[in-house]
């Protein structure tokens, strides 16, 4: 992102500290580096989105294939929030997640800015019965990560057997299959 309203853009405290936690909990290289930047993060604030991506540089300088290791870190961020945070309130079912995530509830409670910026993150298509759905995102999330916590959402709730998403074709659609 070099567009100058860079700075304008915002992600919510939560979603700084989880991410970092995160690290931690993992016991990536990054941890104790996130723990420093993270040492004043107020969870219920916002913060410039600078203070992610901060966060994320570390894990990737840190790893030559950090993909994966990303992935990791989203799904560690959702099984967080769904059994410290308010998730186990808001999510009963993995497909639960889906629809919370792509609604005003979800991606739009963690970042706020100026619309290009902010993107979108929307329900593109969902068959419940045949266990596929498509999402589309333009956020600026780290797509890895994305990917990582779309799955953690998912799995979370301890309903689902299976969840692939795959975004290799085009990173910005993000494929689901589910059972």
């Amino acid at each position: 992102m070099s567009n100058g309203n860079e700075t304008e853009l915002k992600v919510f405290g939560a979603t700084v500290h989880g991410f970092a936690q995160a690290c931690i909990n993992l016991n990536i290289v990054a941890g104790s580096k996130a723990s420093s930047l993270i040492s004043d993060i107020d969870v219920n604030e916002w913060y410039p989105f600078e203070r992610l991506r901060e966060l994320e540089r570390i894990v990737i300088e840190s790893y030559e294939n950090a993909s994966p290791i990303m992935e990791r870190v989203g799904i560690e961020m959702m099984f967080s929030w769904y059994k410290y945070g308010p998730g186990k309130n808001i999510i009963k079912k993995g497909i639960d997640f889906l629809y919370f995530q792509t609604d005003s509830q979800g991606y739009a409670s963690v970042i706020k800015g100026p619309e290009e910026l902010v993107g979108t993150f929307k329900l593109v298509e969902i068959d419940e019965e045949n266990g596929k759905a498509l999402i589309y995102s333009t956020d600026p999330f780290n797509k890895d990560m994305e990917r990582g916590i779309i799955i953690g959402g998912m799995s979370a709730p301890g309903d689902l057997d299976y969840i692939d998403v795959k975004n290799d074709e085009d990173e910005h659609y993000f494929k689901m299959e589910f059972c």
